[in-house]
């Protein structure tokens, strides 16, 4: 019976990973934020024990981190690595579609423990609501700490909604100790509200935080330390980083209810209209909605802010949503198979119409955030197509400038042997004359000495435009210049009107 289940529900949690595949293949670049975990896969993938040459050895970070989740990826990959003999880009494609299989698995985890304590209603609605929003399937594929993080909170959600609470917070503190410290700001709301549901006593769920905690610490700190060459407990470091010294307000700061009047609409989309209802008709999501919206609460006292840190809040009020859903569905009698009653034809049109609207909403929504992060990567697209335009035949060295090397350019795309790449940071254009790279990847578009190749555009901005034409336009603008050493050391600018007049785009 309940392997007939599982079957029937496979094709939902199919409707999550597609949604995950196609933001793969519509971007399938990475930022600067994923790039630790990206360039450790590839090391990992490529150079096996030679550490001497792994990336984070020229470029290390502000703040160490584990090699945990990136060895993880590199194992599930590496099977394929061997058998297929995959190419460097297909490698890179190959990482992010194992984190995001196992992204969808934990997904698939918590939406079953909603189908089992809920309502198979409610966890088809749970997976309709995260396919069609952006953020959630956009970033489960990529090698961030927050997306390892997140398919460990994921699990723990599972726990929390139809399963054990003291499993529930051994895995979020272990995920805390490994992956994302500040998993530790949602194991006190969720363990306040399993005491208050008296799922847990208090020091058995303190025994299994610290337990779970001290083991993955142990775990991470004789793993990292052999790879970083010093003892170290990366996240213990990126606590005191965050906290202690405040130094995470050095990449800006935002008010103090950013995340509830900015970050939530904009990941939540549709889905934000239904939480209400969900907590107004489902007695059991309410614990759920106290602990995300306590979390968000809590983080919110961090002057720095960015989206990804409260991803794991997402989930949970996508779950409470989908109770929403169900809801105003049986209502209107839509599922009748699970309880739905009668109801009036006005009635019935009015709440389908209201569930197209927000479905179509978030659709809409989450096309046009994919329209324009696809073209937010003009160093990936520079790389792949200056790979393109010349072979290996020719030996060449090649420097990455700064804005290439953080929006997109990773050790998987460099992709001739005979190539020399050098990512060294801080070069104006008069110390790029001096060093005479053969080619360069640069935001500058005039260097002495060299002549403009190519210019990438990347996403500027969105601009209204008045009926009766589509009323957004998406404006591109130059961003990554591929510029050429001259041969008699003549230089040519990439300006606005050679572009215009007969330069190359690269999009």
């Amino acid at each position: 019976m309940a392997s007939r289940q599982l079957l029937r529900e496979l094709p939902w949690d199919g409707l999550v990973f597609a949604a995950i595949f196609l933001q793969l293949w519509v971007s399938p670049y990475t930022k600067v934020e994923e790039s630790f975990n990206l360039q450790a896969s590839h090391d990992f993938l490529t150079y096996g024990t030679d550490l001497a040459v792994y990336d984070h050895k020229k470029f290390p970070g502000s703040v160490p981190r584990t090699f945990v989740g990136a060895w993880l990826a590199a194992v599930a990959v590496k099977p394929f690595a061997v058998t297929a003999e995959l190419q460097p880009l297909a490698l890179q494609y190959a990482v992010r579609i194992a984190v995001g299989i196992a992204s969808a698995m934990a997904h698939a985890r918590l939406r079953h423990a909603v189908a089992r304590a809920w309502g198979e209603s409610e966890a088809r609605c749970l997976a309709v609501i995260t396919a069609l929003q952006f953020h959630l399937p956009f970033y489960m594929s990529r090698t961030l700490p927050n997306t390892f993080a997140l398919a460990f909170a994921n699990v723990a959600h599972a726990e929390a909604v139809s399963g054990s609470g003291y499993r529930c917070l051994a895995t979020l503190s272990m995920a805390a100790a490994i992956f994302r410290c500040d998993l530790l700001v949602i194991i006190a709301p969720m363990g306040l509200v399993l005491l208050a549901q008296q799922r847990v006593n208090f020091f058995f769920a303190a025994l299994a935080c610290a337990s779970a905690a001290m083991l993955a610490a142990a775990s991470s700190i004789s793993f990292d330390s052999v790879m970083w060459g010093r003892w170290v407990w990366p996240e213990f470091e990126v606590l005191w980083f965050n906290t202690a010294e405040n130094k995470s307000s050095e990449w800006g700061t935002s008010p103090l209810l950013w995340y509830f009047y900015s970050a939530l609409p904009r990941s939540l989309l549709g889905a934000i209209v239904l939480v209400p209802l969900g907590i107004a008709y489902e007695r059991r999501a309410r614990g759920l909605a106290v602990v995300a919206v306590g979390f968000v609460a809590l983080y919110s006292a961090l002057p720095h802010k960015e989206l990804r840190f409260i991803f794991p809040a997402l989930p949970l009020l996508n779950a409470v949503a989908a109770a929403g859903a169900a809801r105003l569905l049986r209502s209107s009698g839509t599922d009748k198979k699970e309880g739905g009653q009668g109801c009036s034809g006005l009635w019935r049109a009015l709440v389908l119409l209201t569930m197209a609207g927000l479905a179509s909403a978030s659709l809409l929504a989450s096309a046009v955030f994919a329209v324009a992060s696809a073209s937010n990567y003009p160093g990936g697209v520079a790389m792949v197509r200056l790979h393109e335009s010349e072979g290996p035949e020719t030996p060449l060295s090649v420097h990455i400038g700064n804005l290439a090397a953080t929006t997109g350019v990773s050790r998987f795309l460099q992709g001739h042997a005979t190539w020399n790449y050098s990512k060294e940071e801080g070069l104006e254009p008069v110390d790029l004359a001096v060093r005479g790279f053969d080619r360069l990847l640069t935001e500058w578009p005039e260097v002495p000495g060299y002549t403009c190749h190519a210019a990438t555009l990347g996403f500027e901005r969105i601009r209204l435009v008045k009926p009766p034409a589509f009323p957004l336009e998406f404006v591109y603008k130059p961003k990554v210049f591929a510029l050429r050493k001259s041969l008699n050391g003549s230089t040519n600018s990439c300006d606005s009107a050679r572009i215009q007049r007969s330069l190359p785009l690269w999009s």
